[in-house]
């Protein structure tokens, strides 16, 4: 069985200590990467010395390399030839290439790990050290608009896959030396770096803690994206609710932080992990900050209401229609009953299929090529809706339901909360078409409990409603003037 680029660096001779003859070290460096077709190395002249200058042209820029790093040191080249020692190696490097982020590595299985991040790697004939030359990475995606947490007001720029742009965005919204940034790395075949961003006179100590130890302890093959992290460093317990935020707006990160909370980036993630994150922080917008406060008053307490909707609306009409039919207006029951009379199908089954539909008209949207667009997938509801109602299978008000429902749970800002509702959706029409009402609040009592006992790093998930603090509420509930206000307490 082959070995994996862990079990591979902790051999001996990849951890142990440098050569002094650069050809060693070349080769070395080319048996641990395979001798790859991106592995370009130039023989180079330094000061005195012979040496070697490698660079992985996937990772870094090699013209950058040269018009750097090459010619700079051509022109201090001599003819003598006999070996440096560090000293002259480290004057070499000041008097030449003194502008440019440098490290020295003193194993092979440093200097491929700075390889990989995109470095340069310099070695000479003498020296049992390495240099390595931050040149640049490869092109990345440029800044661009949030594509879910769009809002009608504030900045249009979101973060991206490149790790030093969203750090840079962040410290344009929090000019303060106080913002600390703490450097991990995770996944034994990826490598992949991750940031602890945290304001040091915000934060707990106890909570920055946590995060530190959550992030060392993660054990895991291949980290490709933030989604991954979360999974590794949220509180177990949770079966259905998101303990942490999924953020892609910058002005969002920078307004938590100040708040105490931590945030962390992956690397080749657009999204920006921020906790503790408790229930009301996913009806939370910017743009509430950004318009007066009345309009925020307004709008959060329908977020709360919209949310609810989309969890209880199937399941309250399957109960009532099939149960308790004694608690419609009678007109309104006589509309009702006359148009499910015609449908083959018991309103249960028409209800969990039409939802199963919206469902999959919804992921044949997230899958339609950009150029479509949304027309596929809208047009599909409308032909299908359309041709149920005219073929007595569903009747019109199953369908209004259905579509409130869904409607309804798009509502929140934060898309991952929503993606709660529609799981939760499915166990109330469940449990609603076998025990009527009396599901239905069974099932909130266990939804209930299961809020009630989850924690966010140490956080109640409800707080502040339990415990009940009375002057955090309103600003989950309904915004106030101060955005920047005070929830530690």
């Amino acid at each position: 069985m082959k070995a994996g680029w862990n079990e591979r660096k902790q051999e001996s001779r990849y951890t142990s200590a440098l050569s002094t003859d650069p050809k060693e070290t070349l080769l070395q460096l080319r048996e641990l990467f395979g001798n790859p077709v991106d592995f370009q190395s130039t023989a180079i002249r330094i000061g005195t010395a012979d040496g070697y200058m490698c660079v992985l042209k996937t990772m870094g820029d090699s013209k950058t390399m040269t018009d750097k790093l090459l010619i700079p040191l051509m022109e201090e080249a001599t003819a003598e030839g006999s070996p440096l020692q560090f000293r002259q190696l480290e004057k070499i490097r000041q008097d030449k290439l003194g502008v440019l982020p440098f490290v020295y590595a003193a194993t092979i299985r440093e200097a491929a790990e700075r390889m990989l991040a995109g470095d340069a790697i310099l070695m000479a004939e003498g020296v049992n050290q390495v240099l390595c030359i931050e040149v640049g990475g490869i092109a990345a995606r440029s800044i661009e608009e949030p594509k879910t947490q769009r809002v009608d007001r504030g900045s249009d720029d979101a973060f991206t896959e490149a790790m030093d742009t969203n750090l840079s965005l962040i410290r344009r919204r929090l000019r303060n030396p106080l913002l600390r940034i703490e450097s991990f790395t995770a996944g034994e075949e990826t490598g992949t770096s991750i940031s602890l961003v945290y304001l040091e006179n915000a934060a707990e100590a106890s909570l920055v803690s946590d995060f530190r130890s959550r992030l060392n302890a993660i054990k895991a093959k291949a980290i490709y994206d933030s989604g991954n992290v979360e999974q590794l460093i949220k509180d177990k317990g949770s079966l259905f609710f998101p303990t942490l935020l999924d953020v892609e707006r910058p002005d969002t990160v920078a307004s938590m932080l100040v708040e105490g909370n931590c945030a962390v980036i992956v690397d080749g993630s657009p999204f920006v992990l921020v906790g503790p994150a408790v229930y009301g922080h996913f009806f939370i917008s910017a743009s509430d900050y950004y318009f007066q406060p009345l309009f925020a008053q307004m709008i959060r307490p329908l977020r709360h209401a919209a949310f609810l909707i989309s969890l209880f609306l199937p399941a309250y009409y399957l109960c009532v229609i099939n149960y308790h039919s004694q608690m419609i207006p009678t007109t309104l029951l006589y509309s009702v009953s006359g148009q499910e009379q015609g449908s083959p199908f018991p309103t249960g089954f028409i209800l969990i299929a039409m939802t199963l539909i919206f469902e999959v008209i919804r992921e044949a949207g997230t899958r339609v090529p950009k150029n479509i667009g949304q027309a596929v997938p809208l047009a599909g509801a409308i032909i299908l809706g359309q041709a149920a109602v005219q073929a007595g299978i569903v009747s019109s008000i199953i369908l209004i339901v259905v579509a409130a429902a869904e409607l309804c749970g798009l509502v929140t800002p934060h898309y991952e909360f929503s993606n709660t509702a529609r799981i939760i959706r499915f166990g109330l029409l469940l449990l609603s078409s076998i025990l009527g009402i009396y599901g239905v609040f069974l099932g909130t009592a266990v939804i209930v409990i299961h809020l009630a006992s989850l924690h966010s790093f140490g956080v109640p998930y409800l707080k502040p409603f339990a415990p009940l603090r009375l002057k955090q509420q309103k600003d989950l509930l309904v915004r106030i003037s101060d955005m920047n206000k005070d929830t530690s307490k």
